[in-house]
């Protein structure tokens, strides 16, 4: 077995129980290819790396091992259609085209255009033809391409998003990074029924804060994955 075998066969571990759609998406759009900047060492270490920063914005590419966690708690199937807050790196998104097949559509969000335009470069080398990256804030989602299957938060919010919440389907599922004062910081994941959200799970983690639009919300943080 080589080196980056290893690397991978750890990180998984670390990362189970998993579905083996997720673990085969993982194998097909590896870690490192989003982070070229760094060896494969630090590729694959179970933490987050930064890949941008530039006062007053930060952006990382998140723990591994939780990005397969919430993304096999969200039960993504062949067809569905996600909207992502927070690009980031894009290998997040590049493992939802994957589990979201060819005729599905990730539309991925990115506030921070240079962020916006690495990741696009690096999708764009791999062909990956089913994610649309977005420079704009993702707080207020895309409604050109609602209804979403699912939704995913890579950054937290002390706000619940309702206009995003509103292009959620019936049914559909929502991974939200609910901030809260002076305590962690909660991933909900939560199902839309009758308009309303179900709790399905909280599991405490920590994220950086959601960046808006200047015109939208005059400070921010930044965002990750």
């Amino acid at each position: 077995m080589d080196a980056l075998s290893k690397l991978q066969r750890t990180l998984i571990r670390k990362a189970q129980p998993l579905t083996s759609r997720t673990e085969d998406a993982f194998h097909k759009y590896p870690r490192h290819l989003f982070v070229p900047e760094y060896s494969l060492s630090e590729a694959y270490a179970d933490h987050p790396l930064l890949i941008f920063e530039q006062y007053p914005y930060v952006s990382t590419i998140s723990q591994p091992s939780f990005v397969l966690k919430i993304l096999d708690s969200l039960e993504i199937e062949k067809g569905h259609k996600i909207f992502e807050l927070g690009t980031g790196s894009g290998w997040n998104a590049a493992l939802m085209s994957e589990l979201t097949g060819p005729t599905g559509l990730v539309v991925s969000s990115e506030v921070i255009p240079e962020v916006a335009q690495r990741a696009q470069k690096i999708l764009g080398k791999l062909n990956i033809v089913n994610v649309k990256v977005l420079s704009h804030d993702g707080f207020e989602g895309h409604i050109e391409d609602s209804p979403y299957d699912r939704i995913i938060f890579t950054a937290g919010s002390e706000e619940f998003p309702s206009r995003l919440f509103d292009q959620l389907k019936e049914g559909g599922r929502m991974a939200f990074v609910r901030q809260r004062p002076h305590e962690s910081d909660l991933l909900e994941i939560l199902l839309k029924e009758k308009y309303h959200w179900k709790v399905l799970s909280t599991t405490p983690c920590s994220f950086v804060s959601v960046i808006r639009k200047k015109e939208t919300r005059s400070e921010g943080g930044a965002l990750s994955w």
